[in-house]
């Protein structure tokens, strides 16, 4: 278990030895067997060092053998280059080699974060979509290189044309996989905001860096190809480390607690809406929401909410940490959904800015009857995590810190 947490330590001081080695202007070969063991490593390291625990998340066990795929199709393309000399012929040969494993490469990549962010509910046209492209960029390429008669040494402008309209492709596909991943990034995040009692950034913020740096790499990737020299060196040293971040996060979710997190509010998400969309109840008001467009209470539906949270958020329930939607529908006594709708009609619109709301009051409340309390006490007593957070909150609700507000508030009691 040891060798599964810590494999990454390891890589990355590969990775970070590779990334200087390459800076300090290494000759080409030695970058392509450089690619190779990055890749490699990476490859083998989630096929071969996965938690047990990793088990209990299908989604992230069948999702890393598409990245294992795209890895290992990599480490091939940079020995099958430092082998056969491709980029010491020329450009337009190292860019065939490119292309060919690059785009099954990256497709297969792509899927693989999809495929985790979908929870492995991938449509027929996500599936087939990067593929088709892989297979007609492929036979151009191919059929190219036998019509035009030519050796692979030669240097040939019909080649030449055909990597242009293919690595136009690439972009093309990789372009459709960043929406998707985007997409998919702001759903996840919607659903993860709406289901804790605190922000939760940090369970998705590396599918958000992730995404734009893929995007980033493969828009580039198919320029930098066609170059040689520096240039080529500093790209490949910038392409080495989004896909050691892709793979290592990749990896770091799908082992953690955070993905079962992030699961756990989706699958409330999902439910949710599928309750939403069979609700009868009639509309009364204008819907601020997705959710509150198919869910629209009565009244009488309303106040009954309503009433019920207020008598559970004075009884103190609300100062207690690590809260979900599930629980507190639980400890309220009313659907889950529609609570969520309620929140949503209400000026907090989500459970966190209420339960947030309500212990900052509670926490005014105890630094003005309690002053000799620290504010680590006062962060504890009132269902803040942290100290950080507690700050963060009390910051945005009141416009001024706790320390600040307590030094005001001793300040003013010792003048009167």
């Amino acid at each position: 278990m040891w060798v599964c947490e810590n494999a990454f330590f390891v890589h990355f001081l590969v990775f970070l030895l590779t990334f200087l080695y390459l800076c300090s202007m290494i000759t080409i070969g030695e970058m392509q067997i450089s690619g190779m063991l990055v890749m490699g490593l990476l490859a083998l390291t989630l096929a071969l060092q996965v938690p047990r625990r990793s088990v209990r998340h299908a989604s992230f066990g069948q999702a890393r053998w598409l990245m294992v795929a795209g890895l290992a199709l990599m480490s091939v393309q940079f020995l099958l280059q430092y082998v056969l000399g491709l980029r010491q012929m020329g450009v337009t040969q190292a860019a065939f080699c490119n292309l060919l494993f690059f785009l099954p490469s990256c497709t297969c990549i792509s899927q693989a974060i999809l495929y985790l962010q979908r929870q492995g509910r991938l449509s027929r046209a996500e599936w087939s979509a990067g593929w088709v492209v892989c297979g007609v960029a492929i036979v151009l390429l191919v059929l190219t290189v036998i019509t035009d008669g030519l050796p692979l040494q030669a240097f040939s402008w019909p080649l030449r044309v055909a990597e242009y309209v293919c690595a136009g492709l690439f972009i093309l596909i990789q372009g459709y996989y960043f929406l998707k991943h985007y997409k998919e990034y702001q759903r996840m995040t919607s659903a993860v905001d709406e289901y804790f009692d605190c922000e939760r950034d940090d369970l998705l913020h590396w599918m958000d860096f992730l995404a734009k740096l893929l995007a980033v790499a493969a828009l580039f990737l198919p320029l930098v190809i066609f170059m040689q020299g520096s240039l080529l060196i500093v790209f490949s040293a910038f392409y080495f480390f989004a896909v050691y971040y892709c793979a290592v996060s990749f990896y770091r979710y799908g082992i953690s607690s955070d993905s079962h997190r992030v699961d756990e509010a989706q699958r409330s998400h999902f439910y949710d809406e599928a309750m939403a969309a069979t609700s009868t109840l009639s509309a009364t008001e204008a819907p601020s929401s997705p959710l509150a467009s198919a869910v629209t209470l009565t009244e009488a539906d309303r106040r009954r909410v309503e009433r019920a949270a207020q008598q559970w958020a004075e009884a103190g329930n609300c100062l207690k940490p690590n809260l979900t939607l599930t629980t507190v529908a639980a400890e309220v006594g009313v659907q889950r959904y529609l609570l969520k709708a309620w929140l949503q009609r209400t000026d907090w619109g989500k459970l966190s800015s209420w339960l947030n709301h309500l212990r900052t009051e509670e926490a005014k409340r105890v630094m003005t009857e309690h002053p000799d309390w620290s504010l680590d006490s006062v962060a504890s007593h009132c269902g803040f995590t942290t100290r950080n957070y507690f700050h963060h909150v009390f910051l945005e609700q009141t416009g001024t810190t706790p320390a600040k507000f307590q030094r005001a508030f001793s300040a003013a009691a010792d003048s009167a």
